[in-house]
């Protein structure tokens, strides 16, 4: 990755861990947020579902994010857990989970929101109600899948990405003189609000993409970004890896 210029897009109190990681491995990154992270319009359906948690037999966090908010208001309300059992969509999201003191009790193999329908499912008796914190673009499949095998699902925003973006002056004189070698798409949204801010894919000719998963992936495609490599496992450090080993094999 030594001399490879990387177009980092995640909110900006959120890149610094990945800026670092990415100089630690020689490359440079430019930082161009697209998202940014806020509050639920109303914490009011979350804070009622904290207060009543002896209800539920699971709760499903999707994502690191969804892993703070939740601590926090959990926190606020000064109500322990008890016996609810506790599924994280993917390592970074458990880890968020426990540095908050709360202990997690399924990851799935496969860090995605459909791979946890299907773990998850042999522990679920019908009827047993879930509480899912997440974040307000998640994907429907994992209510989905899981009121599909039964469970009653409280589907509840913990926060929201919005669109962000400064003016890509800059940006758009880097594209055009080949000094961004690759962009790293961390979610669908940093695709669509990148594309977008750009005024569609072309801007991006040359570039070599990165997606954190098949999902994000598949938003690039249906936005026609071809896709030169996705992270296996779909985590930040599989994403890095994916674009080290990309480089390696020839990529710019």
């Amino acid at each position: 990755m030594t001399g490879k210029r990387i177009l980092v897009l995640r909110a900006r109190e959120q890149a610094a861990g990945f800026i670092s990681q990415i100089e630690a491995l020689g490359g440079e990154a430019y930082a161009f947020p697209v998202i940014t992270i806020a509050d639920p319009e109303d914490w009011a359906p979350l804070d009622d579902a904290i207060a009543h948690l002896g209800r539920y037999a699971w709760l499903v966090i999707t994502s690191p994010n969804g892993a703070e908010r939740f601590a926090d208001r959990l926190a606020r309300a000064g109500l322990p857990l008890g016996d609810l059992r506790v599924a994280a969509v993917g390592t970074a999201t458990a880890e968020a989970l426990t540095a908050r003191g709360i202990r997690v009790d399924l990851i799935p193999q496969q860090f995605r929101g459909k791979a946890l329908p299907e773990a998850i499912g042999p522990f679920l008796k019908p009827g047993d109600r879930v509480l899912m914190a997440r974040g307000d673009l998640a994907d429907s499949a994992l209510h989905e899948g899981l009121t599909t095998r039964g469970a009653v699902v409280d589907d509840l925003v913990a926060y929201r990405t919005l669109p962000y973006g400064d003016d890509p002056i800059e940006l758009r004189e880097l594209l055009a003189n080949g000094e961004i070698h690759y962009v790293a798409f961390t979610a669908g949204s940093t695709v669509r609000n990148l594309v977008s801010i750009l005024g569609g894919p072309a801007a991006l000719a040359g570039v070599r993409v990165a997606c954190i998963g098949p999902e994000t992936a598949a938003v690039a495609g249906q936005l026609g970004l071809p896709v030169h490599c996705t992270a296996q496992p779909y985590t930040l450090a599989g994403l890095l890896d994916a674009i080290a080993q990309d480089c390696r094999s020839g990529g710019r």
